[in-house]
């Protein structure tokens, strides 16, 4: 009997285990050692060095999503419908396109980062701009992901990590600062970028050509969920920008080295979403009530994993940031102690938006962020001259609730939501009060935060947050039985 109880299409759990867990692998390496990198960077800068760089990175994420124009899904969608026979020419048309647009996206780096960030300097931008170029054959990973060969995002990633982390020891050994930390993430995307094309280019060949039929398509489909992804980087980086205006780059660094931390949680529900957006497409098909199971599953495995990472960051922030970044650091603590719970909106936000992309609600998707990012901005032109950074933190979990909250009063999105959010009720309100208890209870931060940790195990026992069938499908999906 399939452990889900979900009638077909059936999920083939050991092929979702495999792809589970490459796709965590590669994510681990991919972004894991980034942050790693990142942490070394904030070390050898300094908070305003790392500042600029943070500023720098953040302008990158606005060009860097117009430019992949919502491509990739897109695409892994375009190959799982139309087979193999037209499979070079949509490979051709889609590297072509990808070139064309960060070329465009580089330009419009330089352009807006000199005229509203004179401060940054021209050699930063243009390294960034550079390795937003470089970074265009990341885009055949969608290949990997319709053909299920996840395993090869782990050869990309650890291609990108590796010749990053050696260009950045170039980069120290030269004294080349700011500018050299932005040519090592360059260069870390340019060796990406070549090992993807080689990896897929053992297939079929591989040569960029521009073809307006295909590129219509993929624009015109991707279009939504490229400003979709470009509103919901305003609001996780709008603030930065803001605060870099308002108070310099020294708070930027004290606000990123927060942010940083917390968005580390949405490692995981990203590779999940890697597997899970196939299935919910599948499931669409004709088996919503599957879908909403599905759903309903990963929603809650998330948000149990993001809860006691959320009450350790509240109450470990102090010591964490010390631990990682360095004393000078500290400062960031209270910004860490309002993102730690963009974990949570991580966990719910990943499955709501493949969920809605599945059902082909991307337009809904865009007026969502929309409205999370206007909400994002305004706040953050509010609180940051009053608050400073930790304003700026406020203002971007408040829009991300309000935005996630809208999808409960939507009919279409209503009961759904619903579902997925209704077992969460207890274990929230017990994590708020053990991290808010945590944060002023005299001792250790480390044996405190263990205890409200052992105090939250507690209450997804006592609640049956997790029941029989839940541990043993769990253990089944790690066994890749």
């Amino acid at each position: 009997m399939d452990p889900l109880g979900i009638a077909p299409p059936a999920l083939d759990v050991t092929r979702a285990a495999r792809s589970t867990r490459f796709a965590l692998l590669a994510t681990a390496i991919e972004k894991g050692g980034t942050m790693a990198l990142l942490l070394v960077i904030a070390r050898l800068l300094g908070a305003e060095g790392f500042g600029r760089y943070a500023a720098v990175m953040s302008l990158l994420a606005l060009v860097q999503v117009a430019a992949e124009c919502g491509q990739e899904p897109i695409l892994v969608r375009m190959v799982a419908r139309r087979g193999t026979g037209t499979l070079e020419v949509i490979v051709q048309a889609a590297l072509a396109m990808r070139i064309a647009f960060t070329t465009g996206g580089a330009v419009l780096l330089i352009v807006i980062g000199r005229a509203a960030f004179p401060g940054l300097g021209v050699v930063p931008l243009v390294a960034a701009a550079l390795g937003l170029v470089a970074g265009s054959g990341v885009a055949l990973r969608a290949l990997f992901r319709a053909w299920q060969r996840l395993e090869w995002l782990c050869v990309t990633a650890v291609a990108n990590v590796g010749t990053f982390a050696l260009a950045l020891a170039a980069a120290r050994a030269l004294g080349l600062g700011t500018s050299g930390a932005l040519g090592a993430w360059a260069a870390g995307q340019l060796a990406a970028s070549a090992v993807a094309l080689a990896l897929v280019a053992r297939r079929i060949p591989v040569a960029p050509r521009w073809r307006s039929g295909i590129t219509a398509e993929l624009a015109g489909s991707g279009w939504a969920l490229a400003l979709n992804a470009f509103l919901l980087t305003i609001t996780l980086r709008v603030g930065q920008l803001i605060v870099l205006r308002v108070e310099g780059a020294s708070a930027v660094g004290y606000l990123t080295a927060g942010s940083r931390l917390a968005e580390a949680f949405a490692l995981i529900p990203e590779s999940l979403m890697l597997m899970l957006l196939p299935v919910l497409s599948g499931y669409d098909l004709g088996a919503r009530d599957a879908q909403r199971r599905v759903s309903m599953r990963a929603v809650r495995y998330l948000a149990l994993l993001a809860l006691p990472v959320i009450i350790a960051l509240s109450i470990n922030a102090p010591w964490l940031l010390t631990l990682l970044y360095g004393p000078g650091y500290a400062a960031g603590a209270p910004a860490l102690q309002v993102l730690a719970w963009l974990a949570l909106l991580a966990a719910s936000g990943s499955v709501f938006t493949n969920l809605l992309i599945a059902r082909g609600y991307e337009r809904l998707l865009l007026v969502l962020n929309a409205f999370g990012s206007v909400l994002t901005l305004g706040l953050s032109l509010v609180a940051v001259p009053h608050l400073g950074f930790v304003g700026a933190a406020l203002a971007t979990l408040a829009s991300s609730v309000l935005s996630q909250a809208v999808l409960l009063v939507l009919p279409s999105t209503r009961a759904d939501v619903a579902a997925c959010l209704r077992p969460l009720a207890w274990p929230v309100a017990a994590s708020i009060v053990l991290a808010l208890a945590g944060m002023y209870v005299g001792g250790p931060r480390p044996l405190v935060g263990m205890a409200a940790l052992a105090g939250f195990g507690g209450v997804i026992v006592a609640t049956r947050s997790l029941e029989a069938q839940d541990w043993k499908l769990l253990r089944r999906v790690l066994a890749g039985a």
